[in-house]
């Protein structure tokens, strides 16, 4: 009878440590499934209220060359030589060299008159900056007709202003302007397109 009670003890003592090992680790399992985590989403802002003010100029130089010429030797000597630049606005991309030759002012000489005109585009673009933090600076770049998108300059965080003067022929290339928001952390957001850039 006394070793049938020691079986007994011995069997109720190991399904105690059993059972209670089972339910200490349901009960961890339980405390962990009941934990959640909450994943959080960032979004950089990209610039707004871009302001185009875009214009053209065009520059002329016109440069007058007489040249004598002696009817006796045929030798050749500069008279008069001057040279002149004007700018005006102009509303469309002028560009090119003309030259003409006419003779006078006086017997033996001529007078070639060339003239060159270029045109420049100004560009001022203007922007409300990114609201997000870390902002470090924007990029400034052109979108192409052809969709691609070439980056013209950098600037700091507290540029948002930026103006630029070159020649009129890349208004072939029909660009628009877009500006990019660059953050410390390199995430980064394209501002809308400007409409195409014009004289």
């Amino acid at each position: 009878m006394t070793a049938i009670r020691r079986t007994m003890t011995l069997i109720g003592t190991t399904l105690a440590v059993v059972l209670g090992s089972a339910l200490t680790a349901s009960a961890a399992f339980s405390d962990a499934a009941s934990v959640s985590s909450t994943l959080s989403t960032y979004t950089v802002a990209p610039p707004t209220g871009l302001t185009l003010d875009d214009s053209c100029t065009t520059t002329t130089t016109t440069v007058k060359h007489t040249v004598y010429r002696n009817p006796g030797t045929g030798a050749t000597t500069t008279t008069a030589y001057s040279s002149t630049t004007t700018t005006a606005p102009s509303s469309s991309n002028v560009q090119g060299t003309t030259t003409t030759t006419e003779p006078g002012p006086r017997p033996n000489e001529t007078t070639t008159t060339t003239v060159t005109k270029n045109t420049d585009l100004r560009v001022t673009l203007s922007w409300t900056g990114s609201t997000s933090r870390g902002v470090n600076g924007y990029v400034v770049s052109a979108q192409l007709g052809d969709g691609s998108i070439t980056p013209v300059m950098s600037t700091g965080a507290a540029t948002t202003t930026v103006t630029q003067t070159q020649d009129a022929d890349v208004l072939g290339y029909q660009p628009k302007l877009l500006v990019s928001t660059q953050t410390t952390y390199r995430w980064t957001a394209d501002s809308a397109r400007t409409r195409v850039l014009t004289c």
